[in-house]
């Protein structure tokens, strides 16, 4: 596969979706979390300047609730659901009440990462009172190792990638009394859950409405990086919603573009992955609850090498914004979308784009050389 291409879907700009449930109650439970508040919206105007657009923001979430990423905001209100439903808890209890119960019914978390996700299921955990047991793959680095250790959590490394460590974390959660998987993608069988993170990432969302409302603006276009997709998911549902007609620009590791690859066969499947330095988007499969509403909500996808998206960490630092690889993909996808052929690309002089920054500053091996990937 020619991982460099745009892939379009100009059916997207018209598609609709609809909540199945309430997510103000995702939001209501994240502002009775310790520590919540908004994490910034960031304006890019010297970039703006140069595409020629109106506005670009990035929304910083390089500190989330005391961890470097956003997925707190999806595990948390996982777990909370997954307990509460395990213990016959109302969406209203409270943290107090949803760790006595865990506690009594000696839960154990169970899940599979490739960082960021993992740490915030382990954060969870510690805030609950109850043990977390992590999986991660060969490709782990030590450092994240020890932040997760760091947690409190159990994290066991396997011989396999990703998707391995998925089907690894699952079979030990069932094997373990009150054991509870809290997983970031949906496979046969295990949908409920993943679909309550997915809830969770929306908060994110409306943060961005309110924070654009305060400068007089609305979004014309929101970059998402896509790992499973669950983010990729609460993104497309969020900007085609609610008479919203926000276009979503995805984009992936050149070496693990698994939604890339999908959307231009039109089919979902699973493709083999290679390292890259953005681990946290290093997965071969689309979450399959994700994948219908991806396919249909994605107005484009691209995929940018590692060289690429170092040269755009380097450049949000240089504007204050401490971004890991996983997020500064999203300004390298702006970056690399835009000599193509702009306003095809949505870049128009109107156009208001929010780049999502999910994860804060971290090491990684400085690219040599840009990688090209066939999938």
């Amino acid at each position: 596969m020619a991982a460099s291409a745009i892939y379009t879907n100009p059916e997207a700009k018209s598609w609709t979706y609809t909540y199945e449930t309430d997510i103000s109650l995702a939001q209501a439970f994240h502002s009775r979390l310790p520590g919540y508040k908004a994490t910034p919206l960031v304006p890019l105007d010297d970039f703006a300047q140069e595409l020629g657009v109106k506005a670009v923001f990035v929304k910083d979430e390089s500190s989330r609730l005391g961890l470097p990423a956003f997925k707190i905001l999806g595990a948390s209100w996982g777990t909370f659901r997954a307990i509460a439903q395990q213990n016959g808890l109302p969406l209203d209890a409270s943290l107090e009440e949803a760790s006595k119960a865990a506690q009594e019914a000696g839960t154990t978390l169970f899940a599979a990462t490739e960082g960021n996700h993992g740490r915030a299921v382990a954060r969870m955990a510690k805030i609950l009172g109850v043990q977390a047991r992590i999986f991660m793959s060969r490709f782990s680095d030590q450092e994240t190792v020890h932040k997760i250790e760091s947690e409190g959590a159990q994290v066991t490394i396997i011989p396999g990638n990703y998707d391995n460590a998925v089907a690894t974390a699952f079979a030990e959660s069932r094997k373990a009394s009150g054991g509870l998987l809290i997983q970031d993608n949906a496979f046969d069988g295990y949908e409920q859950i993943p679909a309550w993170i997915v809830e969770g990432y929306s908060t994110l969302l409306f943060e961005v409405e309110q924070q654009l409302e305060e400068h007089g603006l609305q979004a014309t276009m929101i970059v998402t990086p896509i790992g499973v997709g669950s983010l990729g998911h609460a993104v497309v549902a969020y900007c085609k919603s609610g008479g919203r007609h926000i276009e979503v620009l995805t984009v992936e590791p050149e070496t693990a573009a698994c939604l890339h690859h999908n959307l231009k066969a039109a089919e979902w499947s699973t493709i083999e992955t290679s390292a890259t330095i953005m681990n946290g988007m290093n997965c071969g499969t689309v979450s399959p609850i994700s994948w219908p509403v991806l396919y249909k909500g994605v107005d484009r996808s691209i995929t940018v090498s590692d060289l690429e998206c170092h040269h755009s960490v380097q450049h949000l630092q240089a504007h204050n914004v401490n971004a890991g690889p996983c997020g500064a993909a999203t300004l390298a996808a702006v970056k690399k979308a835009a000599p193509i052929d702009m306003p095809t690309q949505g870049l128009t002089d109107n156009a208001v784009i929010v780049l999502l920054i999910t994860e804060g500053t971290r090491s990684y091996p400085s690219p040599a050389t840009v990688l090209f990937a066939n999938h």
